[in-house]
């Protein structure tokens, strides 16, 4: 059975003031397929279940609903407005909980449910609790009790608000929520990092502790390698810069420190351990061309409507130089590293020290351009794509990346 990745999200339900509840709440999910892509523009089928005391509680209330997807893959339903399998929705007490909200997916639109997910319901359907207090008083004042004295002399000196005021107070609330939807529509879903499932860390023979992120079907630690041993514990003598900046940044090392012996490598996988952790190794240009190639077929990671345009989907959110490329990662920070991949500005090594801090980040493959020379990957503030390229290795200290094997 294919395993298919369900983003859940749900929203804000708004209470009216001085009006009935409305007998519904509102759920979005982001639908993507197996292979990690969006399921856009599709019908979908849907049921719901809302569960009491636990995540395998009895269901008090079942429906079933078919929804479309828009082009972000996001699918909207009213809970409470769909086909009515099981129970009454008027009828749930919401006061005798916790509640929560089973759902099962069909993204071929039919009754085929393959994904199930189930969460707490914190405070969203719990307004419909609220409007029970409609039926406390009876709108008589002579049935209150303990009823103010000399009703009579009230009035408005003291500024309270007017029914004018609260209906303008209740426009401009409607407005902001209108905005929340349009934002929320606009959310590119990809945003959600996603560590490996097999290794959501690794940690080298230093005792160094790497993130990782699952792009595609690669497992990419998120972090450059800082490791002044291989992973038999062999020391790492020479060939190797610190790079002023934070810790992520690495070190910058040349290739042949890199290879640690080992021969070229075109091969997906590589098999090139080099200087990575037991269980992960040195990307050959072929692997690189592997991450690009998704990256540039995902919609929500493209800048523009160029599929190259992909330099701000792995860039970090820090540390860049201003740039005044509009997708590249140094013109708005705050929109980069949808993939989690969170590149970083390291720079490189040449003879003379240490250069691009900020500006450009390099990183090695393990695969030989020429006999002087190795592929490598690389990302500038100014560059909106990531390109490959040549570097000496023997003259030439960049950042290295480790994927598992």
């Amino acid at each position: 059975m294919k395993k298919l990745i369900t983003l859940i999200t749900l929203l804000l339900c708004a209470v009216t003031l001085f009006a009935q509840a409305p007998e519904k709440f509102t759920y979005q999910a982001v639908v993507r397929n197996a292979s990690n892509s969006l399921v856009a523009n599709t019908q979908v089928g849907m049921r719901v279940s809302i569960l009491q005391g636990s995540v395998s509680g009895s269901a008090v209330y079942v429906e079933t609903q078919t929804g479309t997807t828009n082009a972000n893959g996001l699918v909207t339903l009213s809970i409470g407005g769909g086909n009515v399998q099981q129970g009454t929705f008027a009828n749930i007490d919401w006061a005798n909980g916790p509640f929560f909200l089973k759902t099962e997916t069909d993204p071929n639109g039919g009754s085929n449910y393959t994904v199930t997910t189930t969460q707490q319901l914190l405070s969203v359907p719990y307004a419909l609790y609220a409007k029970t207090a409609e039926n406390g008083f009876s709108g008589d004042y002579n049935d209150l009790t303990n009823t103010p004295q000399n009703v009579s002399a009230f009035n408005n000196d003291a500024e309270y608000i007017t029914n004018a005021q609260l209906a303008a107070l209740l426009a401009a609330l409607n407005g902001r929520i209108d905005s929340l939807q349009t934002l929320l529509d606009m959310i590119a879903p990809g945003v959600d990092i996603m560590s490996c499932p097999e290794a959501p860390t690794v940690t080298d023979f230093d005792g160094n502790v790497y993130q990782t992120v699952k792009i595609g079907n690669q497992c990419w630690m998120r972090e450059n390698m800082r490791t002044t041993h291989y992973a038999d514990g062999s020391p790492i003598t020479g060939d190797f810069y610190v790079p002023t900046g934070p810790q992520e940044y690495g070190y910058l090392y040349k290739w042949s420190t890199v290879m640690n012996g080992m021969p070229s490598s075109a091969l997906n996988p590589s098999g090139v351990t080099g200087i990575c952790p037991t269980g992960w190794h040195v990307p050959s240009d072929a692997e690189w061309t592997q991450l690009t190639d998704y990256v540039s077929g995902q919609p929500e990671y493209v800048c523009g409507d160029n599929p190259q345009n992909i330099a701000r989907a792995l860039a970090s959110q820090t540390n860049w130089n201003t740039g005044t490329t509009a997708c590249g990662p140094g013109y708005d920070m705050s929109l980069n590293n949808a993939t989690g991949f969170t590149a970083l500005p390291a720079g490189d090594y040449y003879p003379g020290g240490i250069h691009d801090i900020g500006a450009n980040t390099y990183f090695w493959t393990a695969t030989e351009f020429s006999s002087s020379s190795a592929w490598i990957r690389w990302l500038g503030s100014h560059t909106s794509n990531v390109p490959s390229d040549d570097y000496n290795k023997g003259g030439n200290g960049l950042s290295v990346r480790c994927v598992r094997n």
